[in-house]
């Protein structure tokens, strides 16, 4: 069964093992742009058609993956279904 209202991924944490180079992956092939970095070295991320600050952070750790991922939704009520 597929839940209606869910929009699109709306926010991801990703796991690097080069940030530097990361960064320049994201940046320069997918297209992102740097939005901003934080005290614990995290980056920042968006797309450029993008109303929010980010939706995509990296951060630096010993293996490779993802923290977790977010989803926009059309309203509460998809929230409450889910």
């Amino acid at each position: 069964m597929t839940t209606t209202g869910v929009m699109r991924p709306g926010h991801i944490q990703v796991r690097a093992l080069d940030l530097d180079e990361s960064v320049r992956f994201y940046t320069r092939v997918l297209g992102l742009i740097e939005t901003g970095r934080d005290s614990s070295g995290r980056v920042y991320l968006k797309a450029w058609d993008e109303r929010d600050h980010h939706s995509v952070v990296l951060r630096e750790a010993d293996s490779a993956g993802m923290d977790y991922i977010g989803f926009k939704v059309r309203d509460r009520a998809t929230l409450e279904r889910l």
